[in-house]
């Protein structure tokens, strides 16, 4: 296998990774505040940076929509799809939002209420009312922007100019070159850095999804949430690796997405009817209203002058998100977009995945505050005082058959957990691998490597909680997404460029019709 595989990069890639989990082990106290340090200067001194980026990316969507260039099609005027719609939007659903829009639908609403923006006043109602609306807002349409750009330049590089591999490096080509020899250190560098960003891009959701996992099973089984059953339960994601490999990944994921898309929308629609179902209704179009009306101001709003936190702890940590995870999920939509129009794909990430993620927000968010503004419970209280975990597990507890809630709920976080991790860990295998073409698929060995070699950091973050005490683990991962995110930034800036001089190069001598 040593043969069929890039030895440099995946020596860079495990260096990479190597320098962010050592200092963890050895230094925790030091390196937890080194990251939060770090963080705080991003998102304090660049806040107006990612907020730009971001609604730049939300312009960019709207251009390629309405513009001739929406009708440019992944592998050419002919080309047809290799899936139907319905399996193709679940396959991105579930890749891009992963287990976080069932934890932070439930919750975020929770510490918004105690942490409110624009000044107002805690546990008013205008915060119960902003609080619905600026969930909506992180996981609306400017969040799905920010996969666009790569999503299309990738695809076009790789199935309209052929591209020979998976590497990011080869899409850029037009930029860097495309002989091997030019530039070449810069390109092993691109593609080291790249595949070093995705393992923090699972980081967040693998976090959060092994804690609030653990607390479930914990209280399910009377045990408690330690840190060796989390890491049992990361085992587990491993265990998933091994078994994904049995089949062809591109089968696999399609029918687990397809799986975990019904079993989600019964999982919706047990809670909308368990649940207030005039209070959700009328505060999911109250909180649309107000995305609508407050687009702009939440867009541009850095918090200058009050200096509260919550853009730098809140959008600003999203927006960094984001764009960690551009390019992996960039890789996943273009290699299953094939047949796509521009216009199909604009419309698949930034109009699909918002209203999956309304639809999350809307029923298991409002379930909780309609109990607490009707005085029934206090979640935002034990969010903050308990954290996510404990607040998660309140809310599945006052549901009926609470025990079957939780399990399946627990399912849905563990089957979006695994999925978007195998594909991430499978567009790693394909970078690292020589010689590989589009449509094939690496070694199974080499896709499980990978996917256990992605849970080192979660494990190394869980240990840093163990480590060091009061430590806020959600903090800290916020933190930690600023160091991932920034450099993906300028890999973004290449790829995009690249893939332009290559579409205007293709109209100017007749080889794509727009």
């Amino acid at each position: 296998m040593s043969k069929k595989v890039d030895i440099k990069l995946i020596a860079l890639t495990i260096i990479l990774l190597m320098c962010v989990v050592v200092p963890i082990v050895f230094w925790p106290d030091g390196t937890s505040k080194i990251i939060n340090d770090f963080f705080h200067m991003m998102t304090t001194d660049f806040a107006w940076a990612f907020l730009l980026i971001g609604f730049g990316c939300t312009i960019f969507v709207i251009f390629i929509i309405i513009s001739k260039y929406g009708n440019i099609r992944l592998g050419g005027e002919d080309a047809k799809p290799h899936y139907k719609g319905f399996t193709w939007i679940s396959m991105i659903i579930t890749s891009a939002l992963a287990a976080g829009i069932l934890i932070f639908g439930i919750v975020e609403w929770m510490f918004y209420v105690e942490s409110t923006p624009f000044g107002i006043e805690p546990r008013s109602v205008e915060a119960y009312e902003m609080a619905s609306a600026y969930g909506m807002f992180h996981w609306g349409f400017s969040a799905s922007a920010f996969y666009l750009p790569a999503s299309l330049a990738i695809g076009y590089m790789l199935w309209n100019r052929k591209g020979k591999s998976m590497k990011i490096s080869e899409a850029c080509s037009e930029v860097l070159g495309k002989e091997k020899t030019k530039n070449s250190l810069f390109k092993l560098i691109i593609d080291g850095v790249v595949t070093f960003c995705f393992v923090g891009g699972l980081l967040i959701t693998v976090g959060l999804g092994t804690s609030v996992i653990g607390e479930l099973i914990g209280d399910l089984f009377n045990v408690d949430n330690t840190l060796t059953l989390r890491i049992t339960i990361i085992f587990a994601f491993c265990a998933f690796f091994i078994a994904a490999t049995s089949k062809s990944i591109a089968k696999g994921m399609a029918k687990i997405s397809n799986f975990n898309i019904y079993l989600a929308l019964a999982f919706f629609l047990f809670v909308f009817i368990v649940g207030p179902k005039s209070f959700i209704l009328n505060n999911v179009v109250m909180a649309v209203g107000t995305n609508i009306t407050n687009f702009v101001k939440m867009s541009f709003y850095t918090d200058a002058v009050a200096q509260t936190g919550f853009i730098q702890n809140w959008t600003i940590f999203y927006w960094a998100w984001y764009l960690s995870l551009s390019i992996s999920i960039g890789l996943w939509v273009a290699r299953i977009s094939y047949g796509r129009t521009f216009r199909q794909i604009a419309i698949g990430v930034t109009v699909c995945l918002p209203l999956a993620c309304w639809l999350s927000f809307g029923i298991l968010g409002n379930y909780g505050m309609g109990l607490e503004v009707n005085n029934i419970a206090n979640y935002s209280e034990i969010a903050v005082t308990e954290g996510n975990n404990a607040a998660t597990l309140a809310v599945l507890k006052t549901m009926p058959v609470s025990t079957v809630a939780i399990i399946v709920f627990i399912v849905l976080v563990f089957f979006n957990l695994a999925t978007s991790a195998t594909s991430v860990s499978t567009m790693v295998a394909m970078i690292t691998s020589k010689n590989l073409q589009v449509n094939e698929e690496p070694n199974k060995w080499f896709k499980v490597l990978w996917g256990c070699i992605f849970m080192v950091l979660p494990v190394t973050i869980l240990y840093l909680e163990n480590a060091v005490e009061e430590l806020n683990i959600l903090g800290i991962m916020q933190s930690m997404t600023s160091l991932f995110g920034v450099p993906l930034f300028f890999v973004n800036v290449i790829l995009i460029w690249s893939a332009v001089k290559a579409i205007r190069s293709d109209y100017k001598n007749n080889k794509l019709k727009i």
